[in-house]
């Protein structure tokens, strides 16, 4: 395979790992069936959702996404990758291994969607609050569905709400944790 061959395959395979990541928060975050992005992606998972032989969606959806990322490790071998700052060749490394980074990878790249949305949502709330743009929408739903359980337990103080930052621990907690992982195995 050419270069520039493998490299547009190798996008179009990130790609779709990472629409099937995004998939999966939508349905774990139960996000607006109605927003057009949301509909969007899941009108074309329907064809895919029909084929599949368990019936629990969320486990099919992270299923895919990490079968996907496994499946780039190994038509590309000899590509250099990089999960969380960390640099790996998939020939260097043993199958199983590739399949817990696959896994990792897939989670970290959850964690930072979330970890995106909620700064987006953080900001827009100065900018431009209450926007009806489906994609702002959708950054809004994300990150307060995400903060939901963390208000519950620190109420908003002066006006302030601090769960944000409570949320951006949490998941540097767990990235590093992840990333350390990969550093251990790899």
């Amino acid at each position: 395979m050419s270069p520039n061959i493998a490299e547009l395959a190798n996008l179009i395979i990130s790609m779709l790992c990472y629409s099937f990541v995004l998939l999966f928060i939508f349905n774990l975050l139960k996000v607006n069936y109605f927003n057009p992005i949301v509909k969007a992606f899941v009108t074309a998972y329907k064809p895919i959702s029909k084929l599949s032989i368990f019936s629990y969606r969320l486990f099919i959806i992270a299923l895919i996404a990490v079968c996907l990322k496994f499946a780039s490790f190994q038509l590309f071998p000899y590509e250099i990758f990089t999960i969380a700052g960390i640099r790996f060749s998939p020939n260097n490394v043993s199958i199983e291994i590739s399949g817990v980074i696959a896994f990792i990878g897939t989670i970290i790249f959850a964690l930072n969607i979330i970890f995106y949305s909620v700064i987006g949502s953080v900001i827009l709330s100065w900018v431009s609050p209450n926007n009806s743009h489906p994609v702002l929408e959708l950054i809004d739903e994300i990150s307060n569905k995400t903060l939901n359980p963390i208000k519950k337990v620190i109420p908003s103080m002066g006006g302030l709400d601090f769960s944000p930052i409570f949320i951006f621990i949490a998941i540097n907690v767990i990235s590093n944790f992840l990333q350390n992982i990969i550093i251990l195995i790899v």
